[in-house]
């Protein structure tokens, strides 16, 4: 997995850059023959070496899908006169996906009953069936080829990005998503060394994405009802709040409980943030993929740091001491980087 994380946090910005160099749709099936390979390397080769290419080739999937996907999309609505709905189009869809993959994490031990390779099986084929969808897709015409004294350098992109104010919009979201995928893995342990039972720790994860789906259909509605930097300063607190409380509460059903909220909001308001870096944050169209893979990139950057420094901590010390030091450290970060955000009126159309 941490081979993985460095192959994604190498590849991310350069796919972006590739994506709107040389096509979203082009990449995405590409993202996609990625996606099919690594999956038939978790089937074919168990050992590890199986376990390092799969992994590999699925982080090579993702950093090509993440900023062109949202990229692809909003061109798509775009064309079709319908932007304004990204976030309800985008965090609805997402929301449904999460509601899919809810069913999928709690029957996983079933399916793994009946064979050990069946879900990679199932995987496999949600996989070749979006290869199949990718390579329908229709190129939006709205994204302009870029030709001549049109291309830009990446070091160019990062310039206009600091016009815009977007480095500590981008610290700001990267470091909630960072910390929260950096910590996932400690959190059954934490669980399970407080009594709770194994056998209900895949409930949890199944059970936030319920949430994800909760959140997903109706996030929209606080673009019309909040300004941007009156919603990140409830998320100051609410994701410092999270780890104080995780940290001071014993209760492991009541942990459970605080997990499956606060991740399945986290992953449910991510399309509410890129539909906010897309309209307000991007001053070439040309390179939609490419600045919200800057934004990617520094979450990696958390999520590679967090396991490292927290695992340290909670092996030596102990698991509350390192949910402490996750609040304490994320809620400087957020307050430091939050001054320096500029409040910008999302575009509407």
């Amino acid at each position: 997995m941490g081979i993985g994380n460095l192959v994604a946090f190498l590849l991310e910005i350069p796919s972006g850059y590739f994506a709107d160099r040389f096509g979203h749709k082009k990449t995405l099936i590409l993202a996609k023959i990625f996606m099919v390979f690594s999956t038939l390397s978790f089937i074919f080769f168990q050992n590890f070496y199986g376990f390092v290419l799969g992994s590999s080739l699925l982080s090579v999937s993702f950093a090509f899908t993440s900023g062109t996907g949202s990229a692809f999309m909003h061109e798509t609505l775009e064309e079709l006169g319908r932007k304004k709905e990204y976030s309800k189009i985008m965090s609805q869809n997402a929301g449904n996906v999460s509601l899919i993959s809810a069913v999928l994490i709690i029957t996983l031990p079933f399916f793994t009953q009946i064979n050990m390779l069946l879900p990679l099986i199932i995987n496999l084929s949600f996989d070749l069936v979006g290869l199949i969808i990718a390579i329908s897709f229709v190129s939006p015409t709205v994204h302009e080829k870029i030709e001549g004294t049109n291309i830009k350098s990446i070091l160019e992109i990062f310039h206009d990005t600091r016009k815009l104010n977007f480095l500590p919009f981008a610290i700001f979201t990267g470091a909630i998503l960072g910390f929260l995928v950096g910590e996932s893995s400690f959190r059954n342990i934490y669980l399970q060394s407080l009594g709770y039972p194994v056998i209900l720790v895949g409930f949890v994860m199944g059970l936030s994405r319920v949430i994800w789906f909760l959140v997903g259909r109706c996030i929209h509605l606080i673009e019309d009802k909040f300004t941007m930097k009156q919603f990140l300063l409830f998320e100051i607190f609410f994701f410092t709040f999270y780890y104080f409380l995780i940290a001071y509460l014993s209760q492991p059903y009541v942990i459970a409980g605080i997990f499956i909220i606060v991740v399945g909001y986290m992953w449910g308001r991510q399309q509410l943030i890129t539909n906010y870096v897309l309209n307000n944050h991007i001053n070439d169209k040309n390179y939609k993929a490419t600045i919200l893979s800057i934004k990617e990139q520094i979450s990696y950057l958390f999520q590679f740091i967090i396991p490292i420094s927290i695992g340290y901590i909670m092996s030596t010390y102990s698991y509350k001491i390192g949910y402490y030091t996750l609040g304490i450290s994320l809620f400087f970060i957020l307050v430091i980087s939050y001054n320096y955000i500029e409040e910008v009126e999302t575009a509407k159309n």
